[in-house]
């Protein structure tokens, strides 16, 4: 047995201090004892007993353990320095219209429909929406929610309703009720047609606004719905609609802004990446990892460069031409 190993049975000074530091990462960061622990792979009983200094077994696997959750804070503390905060919510043009179409569904109240291209602010305008405004409750449907089920169950749970079955749906139509509140579907694509026709009897009954939201395929969804005798009543109820295509220049100019970019090649490469499918979303991708490669190079600022070599791990395609006044 070597004496380091020695040292790490009977408790050495060196453990002491690794003690220490463990203590002054949970305090920095708020963390419990059984938070570490977890975080560790320790039982908590094993790892209370390290942190006091009263524990009798393999001291030198609890310290290598202790080393290598330290090493990973201050791996992800890096990391963390070197991803930008991306800008939050901007007001865009196309965000306003958006906004303009939650406003009149919900004060109708009427129903509305939001259609458009992946990442061009949809989410982001519906989520600044709800934190605007009271009593608004956003639904995020996908493959697996879209039933009627799934919707009040959704719904119950937002307006803390503990009935199930039939007494359920009445529970939750007497909160929605005299509520001037409105129903978001995000990702409404994926609703069954049931699923809709749920939402709109909701609309009928308790009075409240409603907007379905989701991608180009929910404008055809909607309209072939208005084709049918059986569900005309649906493609009647919308009143607001907005189709989102690609995004407007007035709209990307402020998000830029807020990026806080100086490099005029690395402008108009973001602005043409926000032309192209994907749209706003992809150049935060992008923007968001070229700040990082910067970073790691010890540059604050963004070089054309950084944007490239971002395109080329997280896009396909040729790099986006940047077209130069005067070209």
């Amino acid at each position: 047995m070597t004496n380091e190993t020695m040292n790490n049975q009977n408790g050495a000074p060196d453990d002491d201090a690794l003690r220490q530091r463990v203590r002054e990462a949970m305090e920095a960061r708020g963390l419990t004892r059984r938070q570490v622990a977890d975080a560790m792979g320790e039982a908590y009983q094993t790892f209370s007993a390290w942190l006091n200094g009263t524990y009798n077994g393999d001291n030198e696997k609890r310290v290598e353990r202790a080393r290598r959750w330290l090493d990973g804070l201050a791996r992800r503390d890096r990391e963390r320095s070197l991803v930008p905060s991306v800008p939050g919510f901007v007001q865009t043009r196309t965000a306003s219209r958006l906004f303009a179409v939650l406003e009149g569904a919900q004060f109708g109240p009427d129903m509305g429909l939001i259609a458009g291209n992946a990442g061009v602010g949809k989410t982001m305008a519906i989520e600044a929406y709800a934190a605007q405004n009271n009593n608004v409750w956003v639904i995020t449907a996908t493959p697996k929610k879209i039933s009627p089920s799934a919707i009040l169950d959704e719904l119950a749970e937002q307006q803390g309703v503990q009935e199930r079955g039939t007494r359920q749906e009445r529970a939750v139509l007497r909160q929605l009720s005299g509520s001037s509140g409105l129903i978001v579907v995000d990702e409404a694509q994926h609703l069954s047609v049931p699923g809709i026709e749920m939402l709109r009897s909701i609309h009928d009954q308790a009075k409240v606004g409603v907007v379905l939201s989701g991608n180009a395929p929910l404008i055809g969804k909607i309209d072939g719905l208005g084709r049918t005798a059986d569900h005309a009543q649906i493609f009647s109820r919308i009143g607001h609609r907005r189709n989102v295509g690609a995004p407007l220049q007035s709209d990307v100019c402020p998000i830029l802004k807020e990026w806080g970019l100086d490099d005029e090649d690395v402008v108009n490469a973001a602005k043409a990446i926000a032309m192209r499918d994907g749209a706003l979303r992809s150049m935060t991708k992008v923007l968001r990892n070229a700040v990082r490669i910067a970073r790691v190079h010890g540059r604050e600022s963004v070089a054309i460069g950084d944007m490239e070599a971002s395109w080329k791990a997280h896009m396909t395609g040729e790099f986006p031409r940047i077209v130069k006044k005067g070209d």
